[in-house]
C-alpha cells in the first residue's frame, strides 16, 4: 500500500531528527545515512541538504559534501549555516577565493559575523591579501581579547607582511592564553630562530614538542638552534609542504628578491664541458633532480635531447609541467628515485638541492648508478670550512670542498671543475657557495 503524503511526510521527519541525533553523538556516516534517508522521502529540503553535507565535511569528504551544501543554497539561497558550511568545504578543496565569497554571503544571508571570522581570515591568508586578513584579525581580538587561535593568526599575518617583531608578540599572546598550543609554541619558535634569537627559540621548540608537536620535524628545528647532532635531512613532508606553499611565487622570489644564479653558473659550467662534443644537443639524456618549478628547464633543453625531473613537491612539478620542457616528471623522493629509476642519463644535475640534504653518500651512489660512462654530474652546495655536512641555523645544510672530493672519490667520479661564489642571499646577506661539476669514467667499470 502507497503511503499518504503525511505518512511520508512523517517518515521523512523521523529520519532527518535521527541524523541530528547521529550527528550530534559523532556517529557521522550513521547521521549520512538518516540524512539521505530523508532526502529520499522528502527530496530538495534545505535544511536535510545542509546537514548532510555537514556529516560528509566530518567524514573529510569534501567534494561530496560540496554537493550537498550547493544543493542546499540553491532550495535556499538565505541559509546562512549552508553558506558557512560550504565555505569550509572550497577552503578544504583549496577553493579559497570562492571560500571567502561563501563566507561573506553567509554574513549578508544573516550569519553573526565571529562565526565565520576566523575562517574568512584564513581563507584571506591563503589568498595573500595580508592587509585584509589584518583587518579582520584586528577586529575579532577587538571583541574577544583572550581568544588564542585569533592572536596565532595575527602573528602569522605580521609575519606575512614582513613585522616579525610585531609577530613574536603575537605569538607570545597566543602561547600564555593556550600553553597548551603545539602550533603556537612552533611557530613561535620559527619566528624567533629567525631573528637570531636561538635559545628562546630552543625553549619554545621544546615546548611544541611537550604538547605534541610532529617529533622530528621539531627535533630537527632544535638540531639547527642548538648545534646538536644533525638528523641526515628535514622530514619530507616538511619539505613538501614547504615547497607547495612557496610554488606560487618560488621563481620569483628567488631570482628577483635573493638574485639567485646557481641555474645559470651551473648550465654555463656544462656548456663548457661539453663544448667538445658532436651535435646540436650533445646530451641524450638529463636528469633534473629537485627539478622544482624548472628554473634549469630553460637552460638544460638547449643541451639535451630529453630532459627528465624529480621532485618532492607536487605543485612545483605542477609549474614545471607547464614550461613543456620535461619528457617525464616524477614526484618522489631524488635518492629514492635514483635507486629505482630505469634511465640512464649522461647528464646530472643538482641546483640549490643538496642544501635540505646532510650526508650525501646515497645521493652519489644513486647519481652513479644512472650516470652513463663519461656522463656529467653539476650541482651546487652552501660552502663551510668544516669537515663533514653542517645544519645551520637557517635549516640549510652546507658541505665542504673537502667532503665532496672524498666523496667523489669514493664513488668514482673524477672532479672536473668548481666554482666559488655568491649563490643567492637571505636575509640580504651573501650565502657564499660552490659550484661542482663531476665526471663518470669514459668507460664502464
Amino acid at each position: 500500500m502507497t503511503a499518504t503524503p503525511d505518512e511520508r511526510f512523517e517518515r521523512a521527519r523521523a529520519a532527518f531528527l535521527a541524523g541530528l541525533q547521529a550527528l550530534q553523538a559523532g556517529h557521522d556516516a550513521d547521521a549520512e545515512a538518516a540524512f539521505e534517508q530523508s532526502l529520499a522521502l522528502m527530496p530538495g529540503r534545505p535544511s536535510t541538504l545542509m546537514n548532510l553535507g555537514v556529516a560528509r565535511l566530518h567524514q573529510g569528504r569534501a567534494e561530496a559534501a560540496l554537493q550537498a551544501l550547493d544543493a542546499a543554497v540553491a532550495a535556499d539561497a538565505g541559509l546562512a549555516d549552508a553558506w558557512g558550511h560550504r565555505g569550509v568545504a572550497l577552503a578544504a578543496l583549496a577553493r579559497h577565493a570562492d571560500a571567502l565569497a561563501s563566507f561573506e554571503r553567509a554574513v549578508a544571508s544573516g550569519a553573526a559575523p565571529d562565526t565565520v571570522a576566523m575562517h574568512r581570515l584564513l581563507a584571506l591568508g591563503n589568498l595573500r591579501r595580508y592587509d585584509e586578513a589584518l583587518q579582520v584579525a584586528d577586529e575579532l581580538l577587538s571583541r574577544h581579547p583572550g581568544d588564542a587561535e585569533a592572536w596565532l593568526q595575527h602573528g602569522r599575518t605580521l609575519h606575512c607582511l614582513g613585522r616579525a617583531r610585531d609577530a613574536v608578540e603575537s605569538y607570545r599572546h597566543a602561547v600564555t592564553l593556550a600553553p597548551a598550543l603545539a602550533e603556537g609554541w612552533s611557530l613561535y619558535g620559527q619566528l624567533l630562530k629567525e631573528l637570531g634569537r636561538r635559545e628562546d627559540a630552543a625553549f619554545a621548540f621544546e615546548q611544541a614538542l611537550a604538547q605534541g608537536a610532529e617529533p622530528e620535524l621539531h627535533r630537527w628545528f632544535l638540531a639547527a638552534v642548538r648545534g646538536d647532532e644533525a638528523p641526515p635531512q628535514p622530514p619530507a613532508s616538511y619539505v613538501e609542504r614547504l615547497f607547495d606553499a612557496y610554488a606560487d611565487d618560488f621563481d620569483e622570489h628567488l631570482q628577483q628578491r635573493l638574485h639567485y644564479r646557481t641555474p645559470q653558473v651551473l648550465a654555463e659550467m656544462v656548456t663548457a664541458a661539453a663544448a667538445g662534443r658532436a651535435g646540436g644537443r650533445p646530451f641524450a639524456a638529463a636528469l633534473d633532480l629537485g627539478c622544482g618549478t624548472g628554473l634549469v628547464a630553460p637552460l638544460l633543453a638547449p643541451l639535451a635531447q630529453a630532459l627528465d625531473g624529480v621532485d618532492l613537491s607536487a605543485a612545483m612539478l605542477a609549474k614545471a609541467r607547464a614550461l613543456g620542457l620535461y619528457r617525464e616528471l616524477v614526484h618522489g623522493d631524488i635518492t629514492a628515485h635514483l635507486q629505482a629509476t630505469a634511465h640512464r642519463y649522461q647528464l646530472v644535475v643538482a641546483a640549490d638541492v643538496f642544501v635540505y640534504l646532510g650526508p650525501l653518500d646515497a645521493v652519489f651512489a644513486g647519481v652513479r648508478r644512472v650516470l652513463q660512462p663519461g656522463g656529467l654530474f653539476a650541482f651546487s652546495v652552501e660552502a663551510t670550512p668544516e669537515p663533514r655536512p653542517v645544519l645551520r641555523d637557517s635549516l640549510r645544510y652546507a658541505h665542504g670542498e673537502a667532503y665532496l672530493r672524498d666523496l667523489a672519490a669514493a664513488h668514482g667520479l673524477h672532479w672536473q671543475a668548481q666554482r666559488s661564489g655568491t649563490l643567492r642571499e637571505d636575509q640580504g646577506q651573501p650565502i657564499e657557495g660552490l659550484c661542482v661539476l663531476l665526471a663518470a669514467p669514459a668507460q664502464a667499470a
